[in-house]
């Protein structure tokens, strides 16, 4: 079953007529257009990378949650994620290292879609990542310290990627 989106109707804006409704000029009308159909395709795209277990198939990339700009969240793009990847994975390659990500799920995405045995914790304001499970740990950037006292002085490798900075 396809995605459904809400049906934007061609609305203008009317310069000389203060008493109707606000209305999108015909350039944001457009831009929403676009957005959505952007968001329609990725659903899409979501659905048809999984198969009939709802797991990814291996040679599919990496589906995350959809960016939310408000929380200022851009995922990276799959070279930067695979080249992070192959760059912690050959830190931990002799060891039995612990990988903490600090907000950046899609480099956890990809440790673990190339190595599902890595030992790495999703440190994540975005709880929509609870579906990680217990690999998922709520973490507000702003209170660097408030963790549980089991994760504290448990990493090797850190990877930090917070919003706004």
């Amino acid at each position: 079953m396809e995605p459904q989106l809400p049906i934007i109707k061609n609305v203008f804006v009317n310069e000389t007529d203060d008493d109707d409704p606000p209305a999108l000029s015909s350039h944001a009308l457009a831009a929403l257009k676009e957005f959505l159909e952007e968001q329609r395709q990725s659903l899409a795209n979501h659905e048809t990378a999984e198969n009939g277990e709802g797991t990814l198939e291996p040679e599919s990339e990496v589906a995350l949650v959809t960016e939310d700009w408000r929380l200022s969240q851009f995922w990276y793009d799959p070279e930067t994620a695979r080249t992070l990847s192959q760059e912690v994975l050959s830190l931990c390659s002799h060891s039995n290292y612990k990988v903490a990500c600090i907000a950046c799920p899609t480099l956890y995405a990809y440790l673990k879609k190339i190595d599902p045995n890595i030992s790495v914790q999703l440190l994540e304001y975005d709880k929509r990542f609870e579906q990680y499970g217990s690999d998922f740990t709520f973490y507000d950037y702003n209170q660097p310290e408030d963790l549980p006292l089991e994760l504290k002085h448990t990493y090797q490798v850190v990877i930090a990627d917070p919003p706004y900075l």
